[in-house]
């Protein structure tokens, strides 16, 4: 999971494996400039370039983070008709635990404000190939949230009940009904389940392509390889960003560096606590199956056991959370240094074991 975090006076708006086997200078008033990134060539072709193309000296708001929180801000921004906008990547687009993320669209969310933005995000995610033109992956398989006992079990009525009233379609069910819609899940010691029909799977790096293309459309410059140092401030107020290719004016700063956002909140010139703990989880990629799944196959989602699983090129992916995870940067390796360590080879099974760094929300 992910988290951006506002500096400026106003915010910006924008579980579980036991079970189953830019142009330079300022933006003239009243103009909308072409974004400095728009397609994979002009990406690569602006990547390659021995001189990258000068930032800025003045925005009205500053992204930092290539991932699908930052360039989903830069999408909403952009449409809701905010200009001067720029976001900044540290690396390349998408290349942090967006590309690890499972892909995983669903509504089974604790608290209802939550249920909404999955839903808002399911049909974004639907449409946005053909807004985009750009494959984004998306597939509506729906989802089984299992119950392993009664206590599980009413929460997901209790669920049930409030997505009911959203108008979110769901059904509770029955253990048979599980296998008739699952053909792995072991229902021997199952109390019944949740199945939302209309919940999906995407290819996060594909969505986040589509809405970094999609915002470089209505004018966003992103800017790779552009590590933000610094956030100025007077008097509570945001006034520029230091970069190490410049500083950019600005009126607001919006902090989507995921699992590197609490670093950089202090490292700023007035420190932000931006509340994230970045823990390891670890996820597995199964070889094809001698029956293979279906793309449409649905996700199973086991809050008892801690995992999920879905469908992947005929076989499984599926992660698992501990109660009392390990907390990441602790021994100085970076997300793809641990992944490379990790991923070695195939296990048993033809499993592939990785691991994955989330950022996660106390």
């Amino acid at each position: 999971m992910h988290c951006s975090c506002v500096w400026s006076s106003k915010a910006l708006s924008p579980a579980l494996l036991p079970r189953l086997l830019s142009h330079a200078g300022c933006w003239a008033p009243g103009t909308r400039p072409r974004g400095i990134w728009s397609s994979p060539r002009r990406l690569a072709s602006a990547v390659e370039t021995t001189q990258p193309i000068p930032l800025p000296s003045q925005a009205r708001v500053v992204i930092c983070g290539g991932g699908i929180v930052g360039t989903s801000v830069a999408y909403h921004l952009a449409k809701l008709g905010w200009t001067e906008i720029v976001l900044l990547e540290q690396g390349r687009l998408g290349a942090g635990t967006t590309r690890l993320c499972a892909g995983i669209v669903s509504v089974a969310k604790p608290i209802s404000i939550e249920c909404k933005m999955a839903d808002y995000s399911n049909s974004l995610y639907e449409h946005l190939e053909e807004e985009t033109g750009v494959k984004t992956g998306y597939v509506k398989t729906g989802s089984l949230c299992l119950a392993q006992n009664q206590d599980r079990f009413l929460s997901l009525k209790r669920l049930a009940s409030r997505l009911n009233v959203m108008g979110i379609p769901c059904n509770v069910i029955k253990p048979k009904e599980v296998s008739k819609l699952h053909p792995l899940v072991n229902i021997h010691d199952l109390v019944g389940a949740l199945h939302l029909p209309g919940d999906a799977v995407v290819s996060p790096p594909d969505v986040n392509h589509a809405l970094a293309t999609a915002a470089a459309g209505h004018g966003v410059q992103i800017h790779e390889r552009t590590t933000v140092n610094h956030v100025l401030m007077e008097k509570g107020h945001v006034t520029a960003v230091e970069t190490d290719r410049g500083a950019i004016e600005c009126e607001y700063f919006v902090n989507c560096a995921g699992q590197w956002a609490y670093e950089l909140g202090q490292a700023s010139e007035t420190k932000v606590s931006v509340p994230l703990h970045g823990c390891e989880h670890f996820y597995l990629l199964s070889k094809p199956l001698p029956e293979p799944l279906q793309p449409s196959t649905p996700v199973v989602i086991d809050m008892d056991g801690r995992i999920y699983v879905r469908a992947w090129q005929g076989g499984v992916l599926s992660g698992g959370f501990e109660k009392n995870p390990k907390p990441i940067f602790t021994e100085g390796l970076c997300c793809n240094q641990l992944c490379s360590d990790h991923a070695g080879g195939l296990g048993p099974l033809g499993i592939k074991p990785m691991m994955l760094r989330h950022t996660l929300p106390i």
